[in-house]
């Protein structure tokens, strides 16, 4: 079932992953912190970040490794600054509706994954950009499964 359209105000984050730009944000509901991640560099897909974690983990992994593999990429780029584009602290944000959730079971401070396409107007076309990268193989083409 297609996800719903989120949206907010807070902290957000933008990294870069194997060349796009992905948005990250979280905020508590219903006692269930939730990270909302999703691509702001136009054109991509927000099932790209499911391709990127299919190639990733391991063939067996099921979709709770893979969206586990989702946010530790965007916790990773707040916490220790790997690929961080830019860090806002009080933004507007909105994930498009039709994107996918996937539950976490507590992982890094997180309950629930919901990725879609994510809008974050105060963002500049540079950061918007596709990011130079070593790997971009991980980005294009079809999944491996």
């Amino acid at each position: 079932m297609p996800e719903a359209a989120h949206g907010g105000q807070g902290r957000v984050a933008v990294f870069s992953l194997f060349g796009p730009a992905f948005g990250y944000a979280s905020k508590l509901v219903e006692n269930q912190q939730i990270a909302y991640i999703g691509p702001v560099t136009r054109g991509v897909p927000w099932q790209t970040l499911w391709q990127m974690a299919d190639r990733c983990c391991r063939l067996s992994a099921q979709d709770i490794e893979k969206a586990r593999w989702i946010v530790t990429q965007a916790t990773r780029a707040v916490i220790v600054g790997a690929d961080l584009v830019v860090k806002m602290p009080d933004e507007k944000w909105q994930l498009q509706g039709g994107g996918r959730r996937a539950g976490l079971a507590s992982w890094a401070h997180h309950d629930v994954l919901i990725t879609g396409d994510m809008a974050v107007p105060a963002l500049t076309s540079a950061q918007l950009s596709v990011k130079h990268t070593r790997y971009p193989q991980h980005c294009t083409g079809t999944m491996r499964r």
